[in-house]
């Protein structure tokens, strides 16, 4: 039997699927018996347009789960500016199996207004900080706090901040993997150019880093895939004897890439850091 509140849930899906950007691909997923009622991929503008002139968009690979919860009931405010909804304890059990980020959104229909809290974010840095023992207690449901800055229309950005994290952590260690077998190659040119026999496995390792799209376009280091290139061209430059580096600030953007590679120290502290600083929270 088809309910009303089927019927609330039918149309927060629409709204939810409204506010998002056309450029994004929504899919809707049939087994919401899990939780999961859509899943978003998203795009990014591509440097050329097609033939008539219009942006064209790339798959940035980055995905989110969006779990819907729709009401017509008047919103609520908290003194502390957030919204309450009460959740079963097994669906926060099953979330953090996921390093796919699972967004649960509130929607209010009748104010087309959608809030989003990151689930599995919300449940480290507050749920297993304020209530460590929640796995464990014999309540079914318990209570969480959907701050209100976190609207799904205005604050868009922060929804894809969260899908590309994961990746960009991926490409992250994979880069620091990579660039230590560099950088020692890079000390090892300055001790013996004349004698270095590997500037090609140098090269090739470089252009592997220049293809993690994720890392070279969302860090805030200065690194992106250019400045591998310029690497590139002057490792060449120095096997023909054009360029001879004398220190390891010879050769280009190394200061930047060595603020990158100690960027992940401490990663959660600084986005805690920079969403304090925001008057905005990690989840």
């Amino acid at each position: 039997m088809r309910t009303y509140q089927h019927i609330i849930d039918t149309k927060a899906v629409k709204q939810v699927i409204n506010s998002i950007p056309e450029y994004s691909v929504v899919r809707e997923l049939t087994e919401r018996d899990y939780g999961i009622d859509l899943m978003i991929e998203f795009f990014a503008i591509h440097d050329s347009k097609d033939k008539d002139g219009h942006d064209q968009y790339d798959s940035t690979g980055h995905i989110c789960f969006l779990q819907i919860k729709g009401t017509e009931n008047k919103i609520k405010t908290n003194a502390n500016d957030t919204i309450s909804y009460t959740i079963d304890k097994k669906a926060l059990l099953y979330v953090e199996k996921f390093s796919t980020p699972f967004i649960l959104t509130r929607v209010y229909t009748n104010q087309n207004s959608i809030y989003f809290i990151w689930l599995q974010r919300y449940i480290s840095d507050f749920l297993d900080i304020k209530k460590p023992n929640w796995r464990t207690e014999k309540k079914a449901s318990l209570t969480i706090y959907i701050p209100k800055h976190n609207n799904f229309s205005n604050n868009f950005q922060k929804v894809e901040k969260i899908a590309y994290r994961i990746k960009y952590i991926e490409e992250f260690a994979e880069f620091n993997e990579e660039y230590s077998f560099v950088e020692k190659a890079l000390c090892s040119i300055i001790e013996k150019k004349d004698k270095f026999e590997y500037f090609d496995d140098v090269i090739k390792r470089l252009k592997r880093l220049s293809n993690l799209s994720t890392l070279l376009t969302k860090n805030k280091c200065r690194i992106d895939k250019y400045c591998i290139i310029e690497l590139i061209e002057y490792l060449e430059n120095v096997r023909y004897g054009h360029c001879n580096p004398l220190e390891m600030n010879d050769y280009p953007h190394n200061y930047n890439l060595e603020l990158l590679k100690f960027s992940i120290t401490d990663i959660r502290g600084h986005e805690e850091m920079i969403a304090e600083y925001k008057d905005d929270t990690t989840y």
